[in-house]
């Protein structure tokens, strides 16, 4: 009231026309996003953005189709070819092979001589031993036939020392001669005695001979009998052993030569993919372009996931929350289709071109972001619809909430 004592009623008009005009300039600077975003279609039609690298260096081949061409049931986009990778792992390998396969033909050719050493041996010993028996066997027959003459003599010598001792006993005979018939006999019973034990022993060793136990008079091994046998044996078993070791490293090598082959496969020729039905949205080199190891050689998209990029104010991003309901309208469509929020950033944090294949062409600098999912059978489309424009609407936000939360009202 001092105003309109100070200000005459001309100068008061004017005041108020002042204050009129600045705060509808004010409120238009308040409500000139929304009210944009509710006329003009500043939305677009977006999904996540994919960019396939290159897994090696080399060459790249993309398939036959052009930017925005629809990938295959193979999945397959381009291949990477390098003609340059080093063999030299595999040549290595494969020399390991070659030499690790011929170690084992020498010890088989090896072990197979020992073999044939062994069964020579064998062979000389069997006819060693078989002179062995028919040695004992004309010994043992020998000492039969002079046991058999000893018990004779024996017998013989036995009757005249009787018939001696029967003279001395009438007195007619001397008795220096029946002991010396006596003595006869002894001795008779003793060589008979020594034949009998050496006969004894003689069929103890032909038995013994027949289970390939061969002993001389002095109960020592024949030198034939075990010659070089223990050495052969020697040798075979390690000869065996180095054998296996030898198969175990051929084992080792191929499996290292199947690996220094997948490497270098792997390093020759690799393939870039998408899932079949992906769109190919850009190609960021050309066919035929050398590429390094993990550069980014062609950005995809899979339709399957709709979004929608949403410029909105800070203040609208406020009242904004997961889950929201939004009707979402395209340009020269007349259909709504339904959506939802999925993710809400201020002005300074937006998504932009590195995370979404399209962004809302009302995007700018000051601007949030509001990012929908299409949902049920808004998803549906006949073909791919991101980078189309697109009005949205959120239902449970009108322009006098954004005023009052403004006004922090």
């Amino acid at each position: 009231m001092a105003t309109e004592r100070l200000l005459p009623p001309r100068r008061r008009r004017w005041f108020y026309a002042l204050a009129i005009a600045g705060f509808l300039l004010y409120a238009a600077w308040i409500l000139g996003p929304y009210v944009r975003s509710i006329i003009v279609r500043d939305a677009a039609v977006t999904t996540w953005s994919q960019v396939a690298t290159t897994p090696i260096d080399g060459t790249v081949h993309f398939a036959e189709h052009s930017p925005g061409g629809t990938v295959g049931p193979d999945g397959l986009i381009a291949t990477v070819r390098n003609e340059h990778a080093s063999r030299q792992a595999v040549e290595e390998a494969r020399g390991n092979v070659v030499r690790a396969e011929a170690r084992i033909e020498e010890l088989e050719l090896q072990l197979e001589e020992i073999k044939s050493l062994d069964e020579e041996r064998q062979s000389i010993k069997a006819l060693y031993a078989e002179t062995f028996r028919d040695q004992l066997d004309v010994r043992i027959l020998n000492l039969e036939q002079r046991v058999e003459i000893a018990r004779s003599l024996l017998a013989l010598v036995s009757q005249i020392a009787e018939r001696k001792s029967t003279l001395v006993a009438k007195g007619v005979g001397s008795p220096n001669d029946a002991d010396e018939a006596q003595l006869r006999v002894r001795q008779a019973a003793f060589d008979l005695a020594s034949l009998e034990a050496e006969l004894a022993f003689a069929k103890v060793r032909r038995e013994a001979a027949d289970h390939g136990v061969f002993s001389m008079d002095e109960g020592d091994d024949p030198g034939w009998a075990q010659g070089a046998r223990m050495e052969l044996k020697i040798e075979k078993k390690a000869t065996r052993l180095q054998l296996r070791e030898a198969m175990a490293d051929l084992e080792n090598e191929k499996v290292r030569l199947a690996s220094a082959e997948d490497d270098l496969e792997r390093l020759s020729q690799a393939s870039i993919t998408a899932p079949p039905g992906s769109i190919v949205w850009s190609e960021h080199v050309a066919s035929g372009t050398a590429v390094l190891q993990g550069e980014a050689v062609v950005e995809w998209l899979d339709c399957g996931i709709l979004l929608v990029d949403v410029p909105v104010s800070d203040v609208e991003v406020a009242l904004l929350h997961i889950g929201q309901p939004a009707v979402v309208l395209l340009e020269g469509e007349s259909t709504e289709r339904a959506a939802r929020v999925i993710q809400v950033r201020g002005a300074a944090s937006t998504l932009g071109r590195d995370d979404l294949v399209a962004l809302a062409k009302g995007r700018g600098e000051g601007t949030a972001q509001a990012l929908l999912e299409l949902v049920g059978e808004g998803a549906t489309f006949a073909s791919c619809p991101v980078g189309r424009a697109a009005f949205v609407d959120f239902p449970d936000i009108g322009l006098l909430d954004v005023i009052l939360a403004r006004l922090r009202l």
